[in-house]
């Protein structure tokens, strides 16, 4: 049986190790209270975030006037450098693959509505980012998790919200030999699509 911690993993990630999000086609207005439940796991717990939380297809709405916190696809390397393999040439700059991560993640760059006149962005460090990594002994894996600090308010209406990360070197998660699958570049590259993300005015009744 799959573990709670990387079946939460594969939930966030579209169920493959370093997969986009996919886009949401429920519209509905956000309950009033501020639980993110996505596979059975309340996120806004496992995370510690208080705020509304945007990521996964259950939790891409808000009200306007919140602010809300961007979630994304956690990464996953192997739990250690015993038994990980790399694709030819690669060298890791730490022998654990995830300390490897740690020590080039720089951080992100979320952009709302890209591509807009109302497009914005913010710019936050890695460790403002990285919320927790967790072993899953069970799938001999660590998995790292992300949401940043509060964003501003958007207005009444549909948005997207994209992510991109920041390495200072390429980095590859040990679990395979593909350079398309199992590694991420160095520099800034785009980590999620654009997700949506729907505004809706508080009720007046």
């Amino acid at each position: 049986m799959v573990s709670a911690v990387l079946a939460l993993s594969a939930a966030l990630t579209g169920g493959t190790a370093q997969a986009q999000e996919t886009l949401s086609t429920r519209a509905a207005q956000p309950p009033a209270e501020h639980a993110c439940v996505f596979e059975g796991v309340d996120l806004n717990e496992f995370l510690g975030v208080p705020q509304r939380l945007i990521g996964p297809p259950p939790c891409r709405e808000a009200f306007v006037g919140e602010k809300w916190v961007r979630t994304f696809p956690a990464w996953v390397t192997a739990a250690s450098a015993k038994g990980a393999v790399y694709p030819p040439g690669y060298k890791p700059a730490r022998r654990a693959p995830m300390d490897d991560f740690v020590s080039k993640f720089r951080g992100i760059r979320v952009v709302n509505d890209i591509g807009t006149a109302q497009e914005r962005s913010y710019v936050f460090t890695g460790k403002q980012v990285l919320r927790r990594v967790d072993l899953d002994s069970e799938a001999n894996v660590r998995i790292a998790s992300f949401a940043t600090p509060p964003l501003h308010p958007l207005s009444a209406g549909a948005h997207t919200t994209t992510v991109f990360m920041r390495l200072s070197a390429q980095h590859c998660d040990g679990l395979g030999t593909d350079p398309d699958a199992n590694c991420l570049p160095g520099g800034e590259f785009e980590y999620t699509g654009d997700t949506p993300v729907t505004f809706f005015p508080r009720s007046t009744d």
